[in-house]
């Protein structure tokens, strides 16, 4: 209740309702006197997050506490007591990513190693005379294999040949993958013309080539072949050049205009695509969540038909947003704590740490069955195999979401 004076006049400001209290029964609102001071402004403003935060913090101990309790709770009609879950799971996960993101980076998440590989002469020597054998010796070779393996000896030739051209024949030098194709493509018509060099090389010749001048995507891309166009304008040219009955659709044409754009802007610095790529999946990670609450709130609804005149598919969706709520607060959680150890001196304050992190995670697994007891009513034995079951359908839908929210991030890269 609000500290400012009551109005004498008993009709609402809102919606000119007659009034018989002191809040109006048609919209709720309270019949105060609408001039506020500021220090009026200030007391309303810490009433709120007062009022918020002991909802908030009394939410929170239930849910982690009992899990599935609040959901019960919800479906039976006792909500005034608690936070809204649909304003708890806004709150909650945009804080849990503010953090995520501003403590970890897309590479320490992907794991993406920058380390590149290099060889000296005396492995590409090596390797070559491997490749030379296996081509000789190894009768179960198809076709294709044999012409693979023979492009890959025609490739080691010349790099071979253009190393010790250029440095002698040096066993000391390393020389990466993209260092290799460069030494090649820099003596392109001296190589061809050197003796004892594979015709398959010209092939590979050829095929290297554009690897150094479209190294992040390559020719083709979702079966589109946008690697022949340096720009749009050829593409538009292309398209006008071709009778309307073989001419992109819609969809395609769209897809091509975008990837020759990422093509013709990334050629020159394909690491920057590769970061930017990772950012865009990487912040995308709230919406993969977001769009996976609807499936698993299906899931549940198919596991449980036989009771859907006693849950319906809300009450099922709100069991999923407490579940994705409670997650957020677990992973906080081991995030704090990974944040304490790290700065934590002793040695056995990093054990205990470490044993902390550990209890949350299992806890952290363990809370759907409990939570799925707690909401649901079922026995332990039917309940433990509902939970695999929707931890397996979980996994796949939240890996489909994956691979389309990648897709996705390479096409707006």
């Amino acid at each position: 209740m609000s500290h400012l004076k009551e109005r004498k006049e008993k009709i609402c400001l809102n919606c000119k309702a007659t009034l018989y209290g002191r809040y109006c029964h048609v919209c709720g609102q309270e019949n105060l006197e609408p001039k506020e001071t500021v220090w009026h402004l200030i007391q309303h403003f810490f009433n709120d997050i007062t009022h918020f935060d002991g909802k908030f913090f009394a939410t929170v101990k239930l849910l982690l506490r009992r899990p599935g309790f609040l959901s019960a709770e919800y479906v039976a009609g006792r909500r005034a007591s608690y936070l809204n879950p649909i304003r708890m799971y806004v709150f909650t996960s945009a804080i849990f990513f503010i953090i995520l993101f501003a403590i970890s980076r897309p590479e320490s998440v992907f794991k993406v190693n920058t380390t590149q590989r290099t060889r000296n002469l005396t492995e590409l020597v090596q390797r070559l005379a491997d490749r030379q054998e296996k081509l000789r010796t190894d009768k179960n070779l198809d076709a294709d294999d044999r012409e693979e393996l023979r492009q890959g000896i025609g490739t080691l030739q010349m790099e071979i040949w253009e190393i010790r051209r250029v440095y002698g024949d040096t066993t000391r030098l390393k020389f990466t993958d993209q260092e290799l194709n460069n030494l090649v493509l820099a003596a392109v018509a001296d190589s061809l013309r050197q003796s004892g060099v594979l015709p398959a090389a010209k092939t590979n010749l050829a095929d290297m080539r554009y690897r150094a001048t479209h190294p992040f995507l390559g020719s083709n891309m979702f079966g589109l072949d946008q690697g022949r166009f340096n720009s749009v304008g050829e593409y538009d040219s292309a398209q006008r050049a071709l009778p309307d009955s073989l001419r992109d659709g819609w969809m395609k044409r769209t897809m091509m205009k975008k990837l020759v754009n990422v093509e013709s802007e990334f050629r020159l610095d394909p690491e920057r695509a590769k970061e930017k790529m990772l950012e865009n999946l990487y912040h995308s990670f709230p919406k993969i969540l977001f769009w996976s609450l609807p499936f698993f709130a299906l899931i549940l609804n198919i596991l449980y038909f036989r009771r859907k005149k006693q849950f319906y598919y809300v009450d099922h969706g709100i069991f999923a947003i407490h579940l994705y709520i409670a997650t957020f607060l677990l992973m906080l959680i081991v995030i704090f704590l990974s944040q304490l150890k790290n700065v934590a001196d002793a040695g056995w304050f990093h054990a205990i740490f470490d044993i902390l992190i550990v209890v949350v995670t299992i806890y952290n697994f363990i809370y759907l069955y409990k939570a799925m007891r707690g909401f649901y009513r079922q026995g332990r034995a039917k309940t433990i195999v509902k939970y695999f079951i929707v931890c397996s359908l979980s996994f796949v839908i939240n890996l489909v979401l994956f691979i389309i929210f990648l897709l996705l991030s390479i096409i707006n890269v």
